[in-house]
């Protein structure tokens, strides 16, 4: 959704919006919100799968004695800190769906909501940037008893870190740039236009 094309809308000196066009901002919006909908849903169910998989092999690992859970036990912190994040996330996203209702809204109700999932958007990217600053030490700390188990070299102990540091880093830097670029600006667009609307 443009917001500046709405915003300019609402400042037009005639201020006309009939009801259709104000029906019409509406179900962009509200399509809008489905999408974000639809990509969180695909993205909870491929989180949950990746980290069954990885858990059901690290438990296979200690079952077969390949890993050592006495002197590897960082694997258990760097399983639990993606797992409790992942459902987190799930219940909030389970929360924001509660009770949605299909019924149509207003103008001025559809940007409410719009700004409500927008501040979601921005709790859900601080939680991010914390599950990335709570994984490094622990990343760290299981890459450091792998070296001391013997599976890892000074070597690979290296390039797992600079693999691992710049992925983390470009991760982080998306992450930063759609907080303070997108989801921040749209905020503040979406905020001025509900005042806009409700002194009218």
């Amino acid at each position: 959704m443009n917001l500046d094309e709405m915003q300019h809308a609402w400042n037009d000196p005639a201020n006309n919006i009939g009801t259709q066009q104000q029906q019409q901002l509406a179900e962009r919006f509200t399509l809008q919100m489905r999408r974000r909908r639809r990509f969180q849903i695909a993205w909870l169910v491929n989180t949950f799968v990746a980290l069954s998989a990885i858990t059901v092999l690290a438990l296979w690992s200690i079952g077969t004695y390949r890993t050592d859970a006495a002197r590897e036990w960082a694997l258990f912190p760097l399983l639990a800190v993606p797992w409790t994040f992942a459902v987190v996330f799930l219940r909030r996203f389970l929360r924001a769906n509660r009770g949605s209702g299909n019924g149509e809204l207003s103008v001025l109700e559809t940007l409410g909501q719009a700004l409500e999932s927008n501040r979601r958007t921005q709790s859900n990217l601080r939680l991010v940037g914390l599950l990335y600053v709570i994984s490094v030490p622990i990343l760290v700390l299981t890459m450091r008893q792998l070296q001391a188990v013997g599976k890892v070299s000074d070597r690979e102990l290296a390039s797992m870190s600079l693999f691992f540091g710049a992925t983390l880093g470009i991760s982080a830097l998306v992450v930063a740039v759609r907080y303070f670029l997108r989801v921040r600006p749209q905020q503040e667009q979406l905020s001025t236009l509900i005042a806009e609307l409700s002194s009218r």
